[in-house]
């Protein structure tokens, strides 16, 4: 099953975060690619950045599926500034699941993105969450 919802604009009201919730599963892989190539193509991204961002996502979301929980749920967060798009997708992993940030994928990754990065956290249950970050200029590289 999947859950769409659609936060409030910032502060400022101008830009807003989508997020997307799916099962961390490969068969998901098509829903959250799609949903990643409407928001760049509806905040004027050009085609081949467009096809950057669906292969990110892809490559970010697969590397969390093979290590998420069973069961796990992956969220994907967007947010379309007025220059980037700003992508950061969590599931629940194993303590110390390792994302291999030297591997091809990862070589791919930051290929395809201006920034990318990971990250860990655990609750007070012992939860531990995995989150790949990364950031798509129109522009190319920040600067």
């Amino acid at each position: 099953m999947t859950r769409a919802i659609t936060t409030e604009p910032n502060t400022e009201g101008a830009d807003a975060t989508i997020e997307l919730g799916v099962h961390a599963d490969a068969s998901q892989l098509s829903v959250t690619r799609a949903v990643a190539a409407t928001l760049a193509a509806q905040d004027d991204f050009d085609l081949d950045s467009i096809a950057d961002i669906r292969l990110a996502i892809d490559e970010s979301c697969s590397r969390l599926i093979v290590r998420a929980t069973p069961g796990a749920r992956m969220v994907c967060r967007f947010l379309t500034a007025d220059d980037a798009l700003h992508v950061s997708v969590t599931t629940t992993t194993e303590a110390g699941a390792d994302l291999d940030a030297s591997g091809f994928g990862w070589h791919v990754l930051n290929a395809l993105t201006d920034s990318v990065s990971t990250s860990q956290s655990e609750d007070e249950h012992g939860v531990v969450s995995t989150t790949i970050e990364f950031t798509k200029s129109k522009h190319g590289w920040d600067e």
